[in-house]
């Protein structure tokens, strides 16, 4: 089964999100990670939530937690999490096929 890292996050610093965005990306590359949903501007329908979400599929849940753990991403997750608040990240199992 696919694993998914889903986060929500708002961005506090434009700037500082891109040297995240150019740091990160070949690390997800490496652990088998594709980013399908980079979203800016997310159009909240319930609850509070920030305004970045971003969606990643890795072939399982296992390499989604390698990635996380990992560390290298270890080592630019701070380029995240200083330049964004309000922030949450999870990694959940999806499904294949028709739902």
């Amino acid at each position: 089964m696919p694993g998914y890292i889903i986060a929500h996050y708002k961005v506090t610093d434009g700037e500082g999100i891109g040297k995240y965005a150019e740091a990160v990306m070949p690390i997800l590359q490496a652990h088998g990670g594709e980013a399908v949903v980079v979203d800016g501007d997310s159009c909240v329908m319930e609850g509070d939530a920030p305004h970045q979400s971003v969606v990643v599929r890795f072939p399982s849940v296992e390499a989604a937690k390698g990635f996380y753990h990992s560390a290298e991403y270890q080592a630019v997750r701070h380029l995240r999490t200083d330049h964004s608040e309000d922030g949450s990240l999870v990694i959940v199992e999806g499904v294949e096929g028709p739902g």
